[in-house]
This record gives C-alpha cells, structure tokens and sequence, in this order.
C-alpha cells in the first residue's frame, strides 16, 4: 500500500500504535502475529490498487443482479384479552401506554 509514493512500513510499532489509537490491550504474542497479518493484508490491497479499470466501468455493489422480493403489506390485528389489551404485552416486564416500557437512553 502507497501514501504518497512511499510504502508503508508493518512494524510492531505501527501495529501498537494502530493498537492504541483503537484503544486494544494487546500481549507481544498478539502483536507479532498481527504485524505479520497486517503486512499479508496490505499486500493483496497492493495487488488491488495495481488494477486497471476500463474507463466507464460502474461501480458494483452485488456480484449478481438480485430484485428483492417485494409483498403487499397487510395490516393483521393482534390478537387481544377479554379486556382488550394485546396478548403479546402480557409477557412484558412493564408496560406504557399499553406498550412495551424501556429504559431511557438518553
């Protein structure tokens, strides 16, 4: 892999610094083993950016040009108790607004 014309150097310093910077704990085994990976790694992403591309050639987003099945969408009423609440909220820990209830997140 190229920046700016000079290759990148896979070290086991840069391999700790990446390390670093994605806030990981990594042993010296782990940061042998990943140093070697990475430099497999930006290998084939070497070989890829050699690559020519004719001119035109639009971008593919799926090896295989698949439609998504699409379905008319039905409203089906859930099923309810004699008092008329929604069966499924019976299971809920705690109910809203005749609703499930859920911590806040904000």
């Amino acid at each position: 892999m190229s920046n700016s014309g000079n290759p990148i150097e896979v070290n086991e310093a840069l391999v700790r610094k990446v390390a670093d910077l994605a806030r990981l704990a990594l042993t010296d085994a782990e940061v042998t083993l990943f140093s070697t990976q990475m430099k497999v790694t930006l290998g084939y992403v070497e070989q890829i950016s050699k690559a020519t591309i004719p001119e035109g050639t639009e971008p593919m987003y799926h090896p295989f040009d698949m439609a998504t099945p699409m379905r008319d969408d039905t409203v089906v009423t859930p099923m309810t108790t004699a008092d008329g609440k929604p069966k499924m909220i019976r299971s809920a820990p705690d109910t809203l607004y005749e609703g499930f209830k859920v911590p806040p997140i904000l």
